[in-house]
């Protein structure tokens, strides 16, 4: 089993939003760390490119929630913070949010950025399923 690298170039690359001038190396190096302790660098049956996005996305999910401005819940990147806003209205407009459906804490988690949600359906659509044979395969008519 190979496993990919992801460095601060290639996840520059992918997301220009985290420039040098705003996002020194080093933090970025160290997000890089944290998101391949969620994502193994290793190949469990995904494709080496996509492995590398995921952790990149990851890692861009990881910078943006520890932005979050406790007091106005705004981030300085574009991926932005998903959900959780029930409603609020300013001089008759009015924007409401719903946060999204999770079926766990990490779900609900992972689905709080828009980076967060583009790696959840990155890895939904690219985890193989594993197949649970009930029973022994000639009841399945399988010889």
């Amino acid at each position: 089993m190979s496993a990919v690298e992801v460095t601060v170039n290639s996840f520059r690359t992918q997301f220009p939003e985290f420039d040098a001038t705003n996002y020194p190396d080093a933090l970025i190096t160290r997000f890089i760390t944290m998101a391949e302790a969620y994502c193994s660098t290793t190949n469990y049956r995904i494709r080496p490119a996509v492995r590398i996005l995921l952790i990149e996305l990851m890692t861009a999910h990881l910078i943006t929630l520890s932005e979050i401005d406790p007091t106005t819940h705004e981030v300085k990147t574009m991926g932005g913070i998903a959900g959780f806003e029930l409603s609020a209205s300013i001089d008759g407009v009015s924007v409401s949010k719903q946060a999204p459906i999770a079926k766990n804490a990490f779900e609900q988690w992972i689905q709080s950025t828009g980076y967060g949600q583009q790696y959840w359906a990155l890895l939904v659509a690219n985890v193989p399923t594993p197949i649970h044979w009930v029973g022994t395969p000639r009841a399945f008519g399988i010889k």
